[in-house]
């Protein structure tokens, strides 16, 4: 582990060789990682992590309200779907009770305001739309890899967004619909691309370059916003 000082404060960082020619800093739940090529010297990256050693202080920061982030479930908040936020309008009624997706918000109609009840009825309509979404993405980078498409499961996973069992199917994270479709495309060339190389070897990470050139930048975003959609 690497480190430099900033202030009173020790930024601590990870090194990262790859094939490409650029450097990239990366800063997560995980803390500070640098991506960088084989030909860096060790004084350029600390120079480089110096260089930005302000922009990492406030990001891991930034990290450390992400990771008491809970959907609040309230009249006007938002929930997230396919990568966008969507107004919640809470509706109080005697009639029947019910969630629906309207006008670009989420509506939901209760006797008596519960959290409890609105989270449930989320859950559900994210499973109900789930199967038709990730099949469909399913399908598509099964086709680049010369496929059949398999089966898919959506299940409540919390450490998780996805994973191929024995019997040949894919399970996934309830949640993963809350991200972006370019996100969520990534998930599924990772876990399609399994059934080829059942591993994580270098080339597993060829064949998943091959249909996804720019999976590093997506799996980043994943890992910087988890937080943010499997809650």
């Amino acid at each position: 582990m690497n480190s430099i000082r900033f202030g009173n404060s020790q930024i601590t960082y990870k090194i990262r060789r790859t094939k490409r020619t650029t450097t990239q800093i990366v800063v997560d739940n995980f803390g500070v990682k640098i991506l960088t090529s084989e030909q860096k010297s060790q004084k350029q990256i600390q120079d480089l992590v110096k260089k930005h050693s302000k922009w990492i202080y406030k990001k891991k920061n930034r990290f450390k309200d992400l990771n008491n982030y809970e959907i609040s479930y309230e009249a006007g908040s938002r929930l997230p779907y396919l990568g966008r936020n969507y107004m919640l309008q809470v509706i109080i009624s005697k009639d029947r009770e019910a969630f629906s997706f309207k006008n670009g918000r989420f509506i939901v109609k209760l006797r008596k305001f519960r959290k409890s009840k609105i989270k449930e009825f989320y859950t559900d309509w994210l499973k109900q739309k789930s199967p038709a979404v990730l099949k469909k993405q399913v399908s598509k980078f099964t086709k680049k890899l010369g496929m059949h498409t398999p089966k898919i499961h959506i299940k409540k996973q919390k450490n998780r967004w996805g994973s191929v069992t024995k019997k040949g199917t894919i399970n996934f994270n309830q949640n993963l619909v809350k991200a972006p479709l370019k996100i969520i495309d990534y998930v599924v060339a990772h876990e399609v691309c399994h059934f080829k190389i059942p591993n994580h070897s270098s080339k597993y990470w060829e064949l998943v370059y091959s249909i996804m050139p720019d999976y590093e930048k997506r799996n980043d975003w994943l890992r910087i916003n988890w937080k943010l959609i499997n809650s």
